[in-house]
Protein backbone atom coordinates (compact mmCIF):
# COMPACT_ATOMS: atom_id res chain seq x y z
CA UNK A 1 0.00 0.00 0.00
CA UNK A 2 1.39 3.43 -0.87
CA UNK A 3 1.76 6.33 1.51
CA UNK A 4 -1.29 8.16 0.13
CA UNK A 5 -3.60 5.28 0.95
CA UNK A 6 -2.10 4.83 4.41
CA UNK A 7 -2.44 8.52 5.18
CA UNK A 8 -6.07 8.42 4.09
CA UNK A 9 -6.76 5.54 6.44
CA UNK A 10 -5.21 7.35 9.39
CA UNK A 11 -7.16 10.48 8.49
CA UNK A 12 -10.46 8.64 8.34
CA UNK A 13 -9.95 7.19 11.78
CA UNK A 14 -8.72 10.46 13.28
CA UNK A 15 -11.75 12.25 11.87
CA UNK A 16 -14.03 10.08 13.98
CA UNK A 17 -15.61 8.20 11.10
CA UNK A 18 -17.03 5.69 13.56
CA UNK A 19 -15.29 2.78 11.84
CA UNK A 20 -12.71 0.36 13.15
CA UNK A 21 -9.24 0.81 11.73
CA UNK A 22 -9.49 -2.30 9.57
CA UNK A 23 -12.96 -1.45 8.26
CA UNK A 24 -11.90 2.07 7.34
CA UNK A 25 -8.88 0.73 5.51
CA UNK A 26 -11.00 -1.78 3.64
CA UNK A 27 -13.47 0.81 2.41
CA UNK A 28 -10.76 3.19 1.27
CA UNK A 29 -8.96 0.39 -0.53
CA UNK A 30 -12.06 -0.78 -2.39
CA UNK A 31 -11.39 1.67 -5.22
CA UNK A 32 -7.62 1.27 -5.17
CA UNK A 33 -5.46 -1.49 -6.65
CA UNK A 34 -3.77 -3.62 -4.02
CA UNK A 35 -0.10 -4.53 -4.17
CA UNK A 36 0.17 -7.63 -2.01
CA UNK A 37 -0.83 -11.13 -3.08
CA UNK A 38 -1.16 -12.46 0.46
CA UNK A 39 -1.11 -11.03 3.99
CA UNK A 40 2.12 -9.26 4.89
CA UNK A 41 3.57 -8.58 8.33
CA UNK A 42 6.16 -5.86 8.92
CA UNK A 43 8.07 -7.00 11.97
CA UNK A 44 11.30 -7.33 13.95
CA UNK A 45 12.43 -10.88 14.71
CA UNK A 46 13.27 -10.12 18.35
CA UNK A 47 10.04 -8.27 19.14
CA UNK A 48 7.59 -10.10 21.47
CA UNK A 49 4.66 -8.11 20.08
CA UNK A 50 5.60 -9.19 16.56
CA UNK A 51 5.73 -12.80 17.74
CA UNK A 52 2.07 -12.48 18.74
CA UNK A 53 1.05 -11.71 15.17
CA UNK A 54 3.19 -14.48 13.72
CA UNK A 55 1.54 -16.95 16.10
CA UNK A 56 -1.98 -16.58 14.74
CA UNK A 57 -0.84 -17.16 11.16
CA UNK A 58 1.07 -20.26 12.24
CA UNK A 59 -1.75 -21.61 14.38
CA UNK A 60 -4.24 -21.24 11.53
CA UNK A 61 -1.87 -22.37 8.79
CA UNK A 62 -2.31 -19.13 6.84
CA UNK A 63 0.54 -18.19 4.44
CA UNK A 64 2.06 -14.81 5.27
CA UNK A 65 4.93 -12.71 3.96
CA UNK A 66 7.29 -11.54 6.71
CA UNK A 67 9.09 -8.25 6.10
CA UNK A 68 11.87 -7.62 8.61
CA UNK A 69 12.27 -3.86 8.82
CA UNK A 70 15.58 -2.24 9.68
CA UNK A 71 15.29 -1.08 13.28
CA UNK A 72 16.20 2.50 12.40
CA UNK A 73 13.75 2.66 9.47
CA UNK A 74 11.16 5.24 10.45
CA UNK A 75 9.86 6.10 6.98
CA UNK A 76 8.27 2.74 6.18
CA UNK A 77 6.05 2.38 9.26
CA UNK A 78 5.21 6.08 9.31
CA UNK A 79 4.25 5.84 5.66
CA UNK A 80 1.98 2.88 6.41
CA UNK A 81 0.26 3.86 9.65
CA UNK A 82 1.51 7.31 10.59
CA UNK A 83 3.96 6.34 13.35
CA UNK A 84 7.04 4.21 13.96
CA UNK A 85 5.60 0.97 15.25
CA UNK A 86 5.71 -2.73 14.54
CA UNK A 87 4.03 -5.07 13.90
CA UNK A 88 1.97 -3.81 10.97
CA UNK A 89 -0.42 -5.97 8.95
CA UNK A 90 -1.10 -5.32 5.26
CA UNK A 91 -3.61 -7.49 3.40
CA UNK A 92 -4.62 -8.08 -0.23
CA UNK A 93 -7.97 -6.48 0.62
CA UNK A 94 -6.25 -3.21 1.45
CA UNK A 95 -6.34 -3.44 5.24
CA UNK A 96 -3.36 -1.80 6.90
CA UNK A 97 -3.28 -1.87 10.70
CA UNK A 98 -0.87 -1.73 13.67
CA UNK A 99 -1.24 -3.02 17.25
CA UNK A 100 -0.42 -6.68 17.80
CA UNK A 101 -3.58 -7.88 19.53
CA UNK A 102 -5.79 -6.00 17.07
CA UNK A 103 -3.98 -7.81 14.26
CA UNK A 104 -4.40 -11.18 15.99
CA UNK A 105 -8.13 -10.59 16.46
CA UNK A 106 -8.55 -9.47 12.87
CA UNK A 107 -6.73 -12.47 11.41
CA UNK A 108 -8.54 -14.94 13.65
CA UNK A 109 -11.92 -13.46 12.66
CA UNK A 110 -11.24 -13.13 8.93
CA UNK A 111 -8.96 -16.01 7.95
CA UNK A 112 -9.51 -19.76 8.17
CA UNK A 113 -12.71 -21.67 8.74
CA UNK A 114 -13.37 -20.63 12.33
CA UNK A 115 -12.15 -18.54 15.25
CA UNK A 116 -9.67 -20.56 17.33
CA UNK A 117 -8.77 -18.26 20.23
CA UNK A 118 -10.76 -17.85 23.41
CA UNK A 119 -10.74 -14.46 25.11
CA UNK A 120 -8.26 -13.76 27.89
CA UNK A 121 -9.43 -15.02 31.26
CA UNK A 122 -10.19 -11.95 33.43
CA UNK A 123 -9.79 -14.08 36.56
CA UNK A 124 -6.09 -14.71 35.85
CA UNK A 125 -4.87 -12.02 38.19
CA UNK A 126 -1.98 -14.34 39.07
CA UNK A 127 -0.76 -14.34 35.48
CA UNK A 128 -1.15 -10.58 35.10
CA UNK A 129 0.79 -10.02 38.32
CA UNK A 130 3.53 -12.39 37.19
CA UNK A 131 3.95 -10.54 33.88
CA UNK A 132 4.14 -7.20 35.67
CA UNK A 133 6.52 -8.37 38.39
CA UNK A 134 8.96 -10.14 36.04
CA UNK A 135 9.06 -7.44 33.36
CA UNK A 136 12.01 -5.45 34.69
CA UNK A 137 14.15 -8.54 35.16
CA UNK A 138 13.35 -9.72 31.63
CA UNK A 139 14.17 -6.36 30.06
CA UNK A 140 17.58 -6.22 31.70
CA UNK A 141 18.39 -9.69 30.42
CA UNK A 142 17.10 -9.67 26.87
CA UNK A 143 17.67 -6.11 25.62
CA UNK A 144 21.49 -6.34 25.70
CA UNK A 145 21.35 -9.82 24.15
CA UNK A 146 18.98 -8.78 21.38
CA UNK A 147 21.34 -5.91 20.63
CA UNK A 148 24.31 -8.27 20.35
CA UNK A 149 22.56 -10.76 18.04
CA UNK A 150 22.59 -10.87 14.24
CA UNK A 151 18.89 -10.32 13.68
CA UNK A 152 17.78 -9.11 10.25
CA UNK A 153 16.57 -5.83 11.77
CA UNK A 154 20.11 -5.13 12.96
CA UNK A 155 21.85 -5.74 9.63
CA UNK A 156 22.88 -2.07 9.60
CA UNK A 157 25.04 -0.55 12.32
CA UNK A 158 22.65 2.39 12.36
CA UNK A 159 19.87 0.01 13.37
CA UNK A 160 21.92 -1.51 16.17
CA UNK A 161 22.87 1.93 17.47
CA UNK A 162 19.26 3.12 17.25
CA UNK A 163 18.09 0.19 19.37
CA UNK A 164 20.76 0.67 22.01
CA UNK A 165 20.08 4.37 22.37
CA UNK A 166 16.35 3.78 22.76
CA UNK A 167 16.49 0.86 25.18
CA UNK A 168 19.22 2.29 27.39
CA UNK A 169 16.81 5.09 28.19
CA UNK A 170 14.63 2.48 29.93
CA UNK A 171 17.15 0.15 31.60
CA UNK A 172 20.40 2.13 31.71
CA UNK A 173 23.73 1.13 30.13
CA UNK A 174 23.73 -2.33 28.60
CA UNK A 175 27.16 -2.94 30.13
CA UNK A 176 25.72 -2.55 33.62
CA UNK A 177 22.84 -4.93 32.87
CA UNK A 178 25.26 -7.53 31.49
CA UNK A 179 27.46 -7.23 34.59
CA UNK A 180 24.42 -7.95 36.76
CA UNK A 181 23.33 -10.93 34.64
CA UNK A 182 23.93 -13.55 37.36
CA UNK A 183 21.65 -11.64 39.71
CA UNK A 184 18.95 -11.15 37.08
CA UNK A 185 19.22 -14.76 35.93
CA UNK A 186 18.71 -16.12 39.43
CA UNK A 187 15.66 -13.89 39.78
CA UNK A 188 14.28 -15.02 36.43
CA UNK A 189 14.72 -18.71 37.23
CA UNK A 190 12.63 -18.17 40.36
CA UNK A 191 9.93 -16.47 38.31
CA UNK A 192 9.87 -19.37 35.84
CA UNK A 193 9.27 -21.87 38.63
CA UNK A 194 6.31 -19.75 39.70
CA UNK A 195 4.99 -19.61 36.15
CA UNK A 196 5.11 -23.37 35.66
CA UNK A 197 2.52 -23.83 38.39
CA UNK A 198 0.19 -21.43 36.56
CA UNK A 199 -0.16 -23.61 33.46
CA UNK A 200 -3.59 -25.23 33.60
CA UNK A 201 -2.89 -27.50 30.62
CA UNK A 202 0.37 -28.81 29.13
CA UNK A 203 -0.15 -26.70 26.00
CA UNK A 204 -2.14 -23.72 27.27
CA UNK A 205 -2.02 -21.43 30.26
CA UNK A 206 -5.84 -21.62 30.62
CA UNK A 207 -8.20 -24.51 29.99
CA UNK A 208 -8.07 -23.79 26.24
CA UNK A 209 -5.94 -21.83 23.79
CA UNK A 210 -6.55 -18.12 24.35
CA UNK A 211 -5.19 -14.62 24.01
CA UNK A 212 -3.32 -15.24 27.26
CA UNK A 213 -1.17 -17.76 25.36
CA UNK A 214 -0.58 -15.26 22.57
CA UNK A 215 0.71 -12.79 25.14
CA UNK A 216 2.71 -15.29 27.19
CA UNK A 217 4.57 -17.11 24.44
CA UNK A 218 5.48 -13.81 22.82
CA UNK A 219 7.32 -12.92 26.01
CA UNK A 220 8.85 -16.33 26.71
CA UNK A 221 10.27 -16.82 23.23
CA UNK A 222 12.55 -13.81 23.74
CA UNK A 223 13.97 -15.36 26.91
CA UNK A 224 15.31 -18.35 24.97
CA UNK A 225 18.21 -16.18 23.80
CA UNK A 226 19.59 -16.12 27.35
CA UNK A 227 22.15 -18.72 28.40
CA UNK A 228 21.84 -20.27 31.83
CA UNK A 229 18.07 -20.31 32.11
CA UNK A 230 16.74 -23.29 34.08
CA UNK A 231 13.50 -24.10 32.30
CA UNK A 232 11.08 -26.09 34.49
CA UNK A 233 10.03 -29.24 32.56
CA UNK A 234 6.36 -28.33 32.05
CA UNK A 235 7.24 -24.81 30.96
CA UNK A 236 9.86 -26.10 28.56
CA UNK A 237 7.29 -28.46 27.02
CA UNK A 238 4.92 -25.52 26.67
CA UNK A 239 7.35 -23.28 24.79
CA UNK A 240 8.58 -26.13 22.59
CA UNK A 241 4.99 -26.98 21.67
CA UNK A 242 4.06 -23.36 20.92
CA UNK A 243 7.18 -22.93 18.83
CA UNK A 244 6.26 -25.96 16.74
CA UNK A 245 2.55 -25.30 16.19
CA UNK A 246 3.13 -21.60 15.51
CA UNK A 247 6.12 -22.28 13.24
CA UNK A 248 8.26 -19.75 15.10
CA UNK A 249 11.81 -20.91 15.93
CA UNK A 250 13.12 -20.35 19.42
CA UNK A 251 16.29 -18.31 19.86
CA UNK A 252 18.40 -20.76 21.86
CA UNK A 253 20.72 -21.46 18.93
CA UNK A 254 21.59 -17.75 18.89
CA UNK A 255 22.32 -17.52 22.61
CA UNK A 256 25.83 -16.19 23.22
CA UNK A 257 25.91 -15.24 26.91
Amino acid sequence: MNKTIASSVVGAVAAGAGLGYAVAAKRLASTTATKVAKPRLYIYDHCPFCVRTRMIFGLKGIPVDLVFLANHDEDTPIGLVGKKVVPILETPEGVVMPESMDIVKYVDANYGEKVILAESDPSRTDLKAWIKDSADCMRNLYHPRFHATLFAEFAFQASRDYYKTKKEKTIGPFEDAIAKSPEYLAELNTYLVQLESMLKKPHSVNETLSYDDIDLFGRLRGLTIIKGIEWPPKLQEYIMYMSTVCDIPLLDTLARF
